[in-house]
């Protein structure tokens, strides 16, 4: 991905609401009387000193999706998203379009 793990860690520690461990782990929640709320959790992943992979679960808005990935180097990186119950790798506008379906 586009940044180092202590980038990304920053980023996302600047979030509100959201807790992240050293471990990489992470859960980012967001309450709102007027609105539904939501939440993402994950942990993230590096490899020779980049952040490597991450592994998210959860639901949020599409602004909020964009601000979690801008803090892991989006949109400079492409990105492959694993779709891990139909076992299959796709790319960003393939996992937009399901996500969408998903609603």
């Amino acid at each position: 991905m586009g940044c180092s793990f202590e980038s990304a860690q920053t980023r996302l520690n600047n979030l509100p609401r959201m807790l992240f461990e050293p471990d990489g782990s992470f859960v980012w929640v967001h309450e709102n009387e007027a609105a539904v709320g939501w939440q993402l959790d994950g942990v993230l992943y590096d490899r020779n000193g980049r952040l490597h992979s991450a592994e998210i679960k959860g639901n949020c808005t599409e602004e909020a999706f964009d601000t979690l990935l801008s803090a892991m180097g989006w949109p400079g990186t492409d990105l492959v998203f694993q779709l891990s119950d139909e076992a299959v790798f796709v790319d960003e506008g393939e996992f937009r379009r399901f996500a969408a379906c998903q609603d």
